[in-house]
C-alpha cells in the first residue's frame, strides 16, 4: 500500500481535481483506492457525492483525529464509483487544528489512525489543505510520497521553494522522531498552455530547476474537467475520451511506474 499526499501551499492549481481524477484512474486499473479529506473545504468529499454534513450525524476526519475512540471504521464510506472510499472532510474540521492543539503528538494523529488497521487498498490519496499547519503536518507525515501540482505563473519556482522548505522542516524536525521521511514523488503542471512566449520561458525554468521531478503528462486546460466537478463526478465518469481525462490516465500510469 502506497500513500500519497496532493499538496501545494498555493490554492487554485488543481490539487483537488487531480486527487480525485487520479483516484479514479487508478481503480480503473483495477487498484482499490481511499480518500483521505483533510482539507476544510471538503472539496474533495463533494467532488465524489460524500455525506459530510454535520446534520446527518456523520462521522467525519474532524472526529478520526480529535477522538481516541473513533477509528477508520467509523469514518470510512463507500463512494458511487468502483474501487473508491473515503474519509470525508466533515463540516467541523477547521475546528480541529484548535482541538489538536492541546494533544501530545498531535502531528502523528493521522499516521496513527491509518495504520491501526491492515487497510484493503493499493493506493490512500490525501487532499491536503493550501496551507502550513497541522493538517498538512499530519497528512505529509501520514504519506511516503507527495505528489505537487503546479499551474505555470511567474511565481510558480518560487512556490515549490518555499514548499520543499516546508518538507524538509517537516522531515528533520518533526517525523525524523519516528524516522519517516516523505519523498516528492512529482510535479504536476496543470492549466497546461504554452501558447505564450512567457508560459514556455516558464515551463523551460520549471524544467531545469526541478529535473526528473516533473512529470511528462500534463494536464491541459480543459472544459470538461469543469463540467465533471460540477457533476460530482471524476472526468472518466463524465466524458472519458476528452483531452483532461486521456492526460490523467497517462499520468496514473506515471504514478504507478514511480511508486513502485
Amino acid at each position: 500500500m502506497k500513500t500519497i499526499a496532493f499538496a501545494n501551499q498555493k490554492g487554485g492549481v488543481g490539487k483537488t481535481t487531480s486527487t480525485i481524477n487520479v483516484a479514479s484512474g487508478l481503480s480503473r486499473k483495477g487498484y482499490r483506492v481511499l480518500l483521505v479529506d483533510t482539507d476544510p473545504q471538503g472539496s474533495c468529499s463533494i467532488g465524489v457525492g460524500a455525506e459530510n454534513s454535520i446534520d446527518n450525524k456523520t462521522l467525519s476526519m474532524c472526529e478520526l483525529l480529535t477522538s481516541d475512540k473513533t477509528n477508520y471504521y467509523d469514518v470510512v464510506q463507500k463512494t458511487q464509483f468502483n474501487n473508491i472510499d473515503i474519509i470525508p472532510a466533515g463540516n467541523w474540521l477547521a475546528l480541529a487544528e484548535m482541538k489538536l492543539s492541546s494533544h501530545g503528538a498531535k502531528e502523528f494523529k493521522l499516521r496513527k489512525k491509518l495504520k491501526e488497521y491492515a487497510l484493503p487498498y493499493d493506493f490512500i490519496l490525501i487532499d491536503c489543505p493550501p496551507t502550513f499547519g497541522t493538517l498538512s503536518i499530519n497528512s505529509f507525515i501520514a504519506s511516503d510520497y507527495i505528489i505537487m501540482p503546479l499551474q505555470l505563473g511567474y511565481f510558480a519556482l518560487e512556490g515549490v521553494s518555499n514548499f520543499i522548505d516546508t518538507l524538509d522542516y517537516v522531515n528533520n524536525d518533526i517525523a525524523s522522531v519516528i524516522k519517516h521521511e516523505t519523498i516528492i514523488l512529482g510535479v504536476i503542471l496543470t492549466f497546461f498552455d504554452t501558447r505564450t512566449n512567457l508560459a514556455r520561458q516558464i515551463k523551460e525554468n520549471v524544467d531545469t530547476s526541478l529535473g526528473g521531478l516533473v512529470f511528462d503528462s500534463k494536464i491541459p486546460v480543459n472544459i470538461k474537467l469543469n463540467e465533471a466537478q460540477a457533476h460530482h463526478k471524476p472526468v472518466f465518469d463524465y466524458d472519458e475520451l476528452c483531452s483532461g481525462a486521456l492526460a490523467y490516465k497517462l499520468l496514473c500510469d506515471e504514478i504507478v511506474r514511480r511508486a513502485k
